[in-house]
């Protein structure tokens, strides 16, 4: 602008649309993320081991001293909350929107590798022994669902687009 008036040919560009619906989907797919990975993931009931004491329930954070997936899917569900929030404030939405489509993708692929293996491993527990009860939990299937909402609100806030 020159002296308060646009230069001739130099279309002044309009300004960026909210992206609410994406920042939402993505503020709640971080928090199903981080619900998840609390929930229970595989219980077993093994009547031959429960009378010593075995607690034989995991979550994304293990059980029995080992580590699982669950700090991971917490970090993703922070990173994304973060990207939810700045699409709510700053409305700077394709560097945002990618780099939470890009989030949402790593936690889809974690999930669903987490559940492949926890299936597997109901699979190996009654085969190891017919009298163990192994079954999932709901915990997995929130961190799948939650990743799939994170990234569909990537996705929505992708596909907004300035109004000419």
């Amino acid at each position: 602008m020159v002296g308060g008036y646009p230069l001739p040919g130099f279309a002044a560009k309009p300004e960026r649309p909210p992206v609410v619906v994406g920042a939402v989907l993505l503020l709640v797919g971080s928090a199903l993320l981080i619900v998840g990975s609390f929930l229970n993931w595989l219980s077993v009931d093994a009547p031959s081991l429960s009378s010593f004491g075995l607690d034989l329930s995991f979550n994304g954070f293990g059980g029995e001293g080992e580590t699982k997936d669950g700090p991971v899917f917490v970090f993703l569900a922070v990173v994304l909350a973060a990207f939810g929030i700045t699409l709510l404030a700053a409305r700077k939405v394709l560097a945002v929107a990618i780099l939470s489509v890009i989030a949402a993708v790593l936690a889809l692929l974690a999930a669903a590798i987490d559940v492949a293996d926890v299936r597997d491993a109901v699979d190996d527990l009654k085969a190891l022994d017919p009298t163990f009860e192994a079954t999932m939990g709901p915990g997995l299937w929130v961190v799948l669902a939650g990743a799939i909402v994170a990234l569909a609100g990537g996705i929505a806030a992708l596909a907004t687009r300035r109004r000419a």
